[in-house]
């Protein structure tokens, strides 16, 4: 077998069925080994948009998706999702052609060293040299899916390709499945205890540590012996259903931040169950007395909780529950009050008038769609709001890109969660700056029969940067564009299209895109006066 061949075998037999991409000269052997053997090629528009559906489809089934690419601009356009998927903790193998081996002292054309430009932002980077492939890719299939999860990139010189295989090493030593985390210290656990037992006002702070698959057992029995007030970050949300009757809301830098922050501030220790401060745009985290319960260390830079608690979570729940924990000094007075102070703030103060209010437009589509709706959210004003505004009763049904915050990230990570689950909705909303970036590949799901309903929350604008030079006394400039009819666009592409001047209006257009079961994009004007509100409060 060659290389391109043993490679594409090692990842069938791993568990890959399909692989995205854009082809190259240089990438074709490996595209076509894996055609041979069965591996789908989902071609895109975009190297940017196969990296990000790799990412999110990574972060939906715990195992390593594909993405692929050829050498040079491609490699280098791929960079995005997978830098996101770095942050964001998601296995991914990032395969793209290099320069041929036998070329490399000489070329310089496209010549670029790809495992340096990777190397920031993968577990490991790599160039195959036709020797022990299958050994290296297992290695890597596992690095991927290791604590904490993320990407791999795997580079494939364009002559290794075709180079039968050489082989010294027996791949099937190499487990692909990485070891469960260790127990946790008794030692550890009996501190956190006593802090446990000192504290008066505890809160619980849920991130992305946790193991969406199993953790929502774990997470609301922890929540219910303590009965305190508890927050998810946006890559946990649904760990803890949002109609638990302790659950707060969302935090880690999304719409009424600073009503949470003065809340964690009434609090005398910030509990983290799986709390990871990748997800944090502040540094409160820092400031506030913090400590940490998962299966690995948090601490990062200057960064050291006051104490942690690191080993499998469950044991560790185990044993700080052994006994009973509390009462603590919080009622549900508080938690009602902080309840009412965050609708307030997320709820239009007067009617909008340029467009339609963001905050009802998230409630009408929740409203309108079924409860096991996937949403997807793209970066920028319209993550904010959603974010907090979307209620979401289990894990990975609500995507965003949060570590990286890289726009053009929701309509990929839509069409990720369509493949997954196509029985289910799939409903994605954008900003007109990030739909704007890839909706190219609207085409894609046209052409794959993908039924996603896109929203774009259209201001002409880029709003978020709007807020940050008003707040600073810059004036308005460089980021307003022009109008776009996105309706009209997604026609242009194969798709429905409407645009919509009220609620009314979206609501039947909701209601006729689910029906449709067809791609389609619904264009909402919206005021940004909101936007300016959030940031203000």
């Amino acid at each position: 077998m060659t290389c391109a061949e043993v490679l594409a075998r090692t990842l069938c037999d791993a568990g890959l069925t399909r692989m995205f991409g854009l082809p190259g000269g240089e990438i074709l052997d490996f595209i076509d080994a894996a055609r041979r053997i069965g591996i789908e090629f989902v071609l895109v528009r975009d190297e940017t948009t196969a990296s990000f559906l790799a990412d999110a489809l990574g972060q939906l089934e715990r195992q390593p998706a594909v993405c692929v690419s050829t050498l040079g601009p491609g490699a280098v356009n791929m960079t995005l999702g997978v830098a996101n998927a770095f942050l964001d903790r998601s296995p991914v193998i990032a395969i793209t052609a290099s320069i041929a081996e036998a070329s490399r002292p000489y070329a310089t054309h496209q010549n670029l060293d790809l495992n340096a430009v990777y190397r920031p932002f993968t577990k490991a980077t790599l160039t195959l040299d036709a020797t022990d492939t299958a050994a290296k890719v297992r290695r890597a299939w596992r690095t991927a899916v290791e604590p904490r999860m993320g990407p791999v990139h795997l580079a494939l010189p364009s002559d290794m390709g075709r180079r039968d295989e050489r082989v010294t090493e027996d791949a099937r030593a190499i487990d692909l499945t990485p070891s469960a985390p260790p127990a946790p210290s008794r030692d550890a656990i009996a501190r956190m205890r006593g802090i446990l037992e000192r504290a008066k006002r505890p809160v619980v702070l849920i991130g992305l540590d946790l193991d969406p698959f199993t953790s929502p057992p774990l997470v609301r029995r922890f929540v219910d012996a303590l009965g305190v007030p508890a927050f998810v970050t946006p890559k946990a949300k649904g760990i803890l259903p949002e109609d638990h009757p302790l659950f707060c809301g969302i935090c880690a830098g999304v719409a009424g931040d600073a009503v949470l922050l003065d809340f964690f501030n009434r609090a005398d220790l910030l509990v983290g169950l799986g709390y990871d401060p990748v997800e944090s745009d502040k540094i409160w985290h820092h400031t506030l007395r913090i400590v940490s319960i998962g299966p690995m260390s948090i601490a990062a830079g200057e960064f050291r909780p006051e104490h942690e608690v690191v080993g499998e979570p469950g044991a560790a729940i185990d044993g700080l529950l052994a006994t009973p924990l509390g009462p603590y000094e919080w009622t549900s007075e508080d938690v009602r009050g902080l309840r009412d102070e965050m609708t307030r703030v997320l709820r239009p103060s007067a009617p909008p008038v340029n467009g339609l209010s963001p905050y009802d437009v998230t409630r009408l589509l929740r409203d309108r769609s079924p409860r096991d709706t996937i949403m997807t959210t793209d970066v920028g004003s319209v993550k904010f709001i959603v974010s907090q505004a979307w209620t979401t009763w289990e894990p990975l049904t609500f995507l965003g890109s949060n570590g990286l915050s890289a726009m053009g990230y929701g309509l990929p990570a839509a069409m990720a969660a369509k493949l997954r689950f196509p029985g289910r909705p799939v409903v994605c909303t954008v900003g007109d700056g990030g739909f704007a970036m890839g909706f190219a590949d609207l085409e894609t799901c046209v052409r794959r029969d993908l039924p996603i309903v896109t929203i774009v929350y259209n201001d002409n604008a880029l709003s978020l940067i709007r807020v940050a030079q008003a707040k600073r006394g810059h004036p308005d400039y460089g980021v307003r564009y022009g109008p776009i009819d996105f309706a009209k666009a997604a026609e242009a592409l194969g798709a429905w299209g409407r645009r919509v001047a009220s609620l009314e209006e979206l609501g039947r257009a909701v209601d006729e895109a689910l029906r449709l079961c067809r791609p389609s994009v619904i264009d909402v004007p919206i005021d940004p006066t909101e936007y300016f509100a959030h940031a203000a409060k």
